[in-house]
């Protein structure tokens, strides 16, 4: 039993013990004999290529992602002395992310990168993780480890035999992994779910030709622009060589590609994180502003996710994503084609919209771990407001996913990935084909694999605390509030002393004066648990990746 003291609260909040029904080191275990008995270290980072989050840390660069920030922020505003846009994408990726998957790691050692340099930021950030693992029971608590960057994890220090990770990032190059940087990449492509033979829509891959002339190679504008490196690199609109020429030619193949695909389709960018890099075109109106966005020759529009319907603002005005994107491909990353767009088919007449989470065994078996449904609003906008789990479904909708999930993880085993995987996967009211043909499946689809941890993996490990509680629903999601940890703990007390809220992950700005954080709520049905969520999130703000 734990406990929270708040400054001017009549008494301490008496928090329950958590004690998760396994941890992601106990699957993996489970999952890999021959790696049972090493020492194992988590990286559970997020990433970016638009801005280094630190001195420290910086973008990717070889493996380039079209995160949400990539894709909604312009150039100019991607700059490595843009502070505040620096210090907002350390907060969610390099503390709330890790502690989310921390939470539930188990006792292992988890890396964290601090947010800044000095003494105070250091001890702020460990204490922020220590304040959200101490719910939980002692034997299940991760070893906290942080340093200053990718390039200094202690691995000698504190015996680490390889490295598991969320993400492909460019730092963890250097070090012993669990499983291959590049095919990893492949595998959370959207060109690699594509060619997988899995059952997904069916897609028409754009790959860009070729890369880039050297800088030294091309017009003065173009050297001049190479040497502000505290920049994204640029092909600058008044290029007159062959930079140019190749940026203008490859950017109308794909504007052609768009122009000539009729309505509905999907657009999809190769690597994403969060939720970027999909555009859901249901309309010639829509096709006309994914034009725009791409070219950069018209108004901002907004960015849908095909499975969720989260948005995001989109390119301004003579700045299109293009632009952007195509300048980051080099020789050295050209091999893995990040800068691939795709145009797929539109999932349309649905039934059902899940969250598939499982591992994936050394063997090529899954170990089912949840199916979590997405909620949308019910005032006809359908827009996303969280995932849920009812928790005496599961037993069914495994039997359901059984086949998909055992395609899925032979694929991914044969390429020697074993760990965490989340497909989103929608199902149609009708089978559209025969199985693995025509992109149907029984009437399911996967739009999208992420051969990671996901967002939810937390509410099946979580499924004893709160169905011994009587909860048989829950629900995690991301907020934004006023104030510190302890504020809103008191403010939901009740909820957090019956356990039936607990927090996941929590970062507090003390400059900002205000705090975002991962939490997840039980309730005795679905009823009770959209009126939980309905007053959490009307006291809240949400959060975007």
């Amino acid at each position: 039993m734990g406990s929270v003291g708040t400054a001017g609260a009549p008494a301490e909040v008496k928090l329950p013990t958590i004690k998760l029904d396994t941890t992601l080191t106990e699957l993996y275990r489970q999952a890999s004999p021959k790696n049972a008995n090493i020492r194992l270290g988590w990286v559970s980072c997020g990433i970016t290529s638009g801005v280094d989050f630190t001195p420290d840390f910086p973008r990717n660069v070889k493996f380039v992602y079209e995160d949400q920030t990539f894709v909604s922020t312009p150039s100019r505003k991607l700059s490595h002395g843009n502070g505040r846009l620096q210090h907002a994408l350390a907060k969610k990726h390099l503390s709330l992310i890790p502690q989310r998957d921390a939470f539930i790691s188990g006792a292992t050692p988890v890396i964290f990168f601090n947010l800044g340099r000095s003494p105070k930021q250091v001890e702020h950030d460990r204490r922020e993780a220590e304040a959200t693992i101490s719910v939980l029971d002692p034997s299940q608590r991760p070893e906290l480890v942080f340093c200053p960057g990718p390039s200094k994890i202690p691995m000698k220090e504190h015996g680490i035999d390889k490295l598991e990770y969320k993400v492909v990032f460019d730092g963890l190059e250097a070090y012993p992994l669990t499983h291959d940087l590049e095919t990893h990449w492949l595998l959370n492509s959207k060109a690699g779910l594509a060619r997988s033979g899995l059952p997904t829509p069916q897609s028409q891959i754009i790959e860009t030709e070729g890369y880039p002339p050297a800088v030294d190679s091309c017009c003065s504008v173009c050297r001049d622009a190479a040497t502000d490196a505290s920049r994204l690199p640029s092909i600058p609109p008044t290029c007159t060589g062959p930079r140019g020429e190749w940026l203008s030619r490859e950017t109308n193949r794909i504007l052609s590609a768009v122009r000539a695909r009729p309505v509905p389709f999907v657009f999809k960018t190769q690597q994403a994180f969060g939720g970027a890099g999909t555009w859901l075109i249901t309309s010639d109106d829509k096709k006309a502003q994914l034009l725009a966005d791409l070219s950069g020759l018209g108004s901002p529009t907004i960015q849908n996710n095909e499975s969720s319907s989260s948005s995001s603002t989109g390119e301004g005005q003579g700045e299109g994503l293009l632009r952007k994107l195509l300048p980051l491909l080099t020789p050295s990353n050209a091999h893995l084609h990040p800068t691939t767009v795709l145009l797929t088919d539109l999932v349309q007449d649905l039934s059902g919209d899940y969250g598939l989470t499982f591992f994936v065994t050394a063997s090529g078996a899954p170990l089912f771990l949840a199916a979590a449904e997405q909620m949308i609003t019910d005032d006809g906008s359908s827009a996303w407001i969280g995932s849920r789990i009812d928790y005496g479904r599961q037993e069914a909708l495994r039997e359901k996913f059984q086949g998909l999930m055992e395609r899925i993880a032979e694929w991914v085993a044969s390429h020697g990935y074993v760990g965490p995987v989340g497909a989103d996967v929608l199902c149609t009211s009708t089978a559209t084909g025969e199985e693995g043909k025509d992109g149907g499946d029984g009437g399911c689809h996967i739009v999208d694999l992420n051969v990671r941890t996901s967002g939810s993996v937390s509410l099946p490990l979580l499924r004893g605390h709160f169905t011994g509680r009587g909860l048989q629903c829950a629900s995690s999601f991301s907020i934004k509030v006023k104030g510190g940890r302890r504020e809103f703990i008191d403010k939901w007390r009740g909820p957090f002393e019956d356990g039936r809220m607990l927090i996941l992950s929590w970062y507090e700005d003390p400059e900002e004066g205000g705090s975002i954080a991962d939490v997840v709520v039980g309730a005795e049905d679905e009823e009770r648990l959209a009126e939980l969520m309905k007053e959490v999130r009307e006291n809240t703000e949400e959060v975007t990746f």
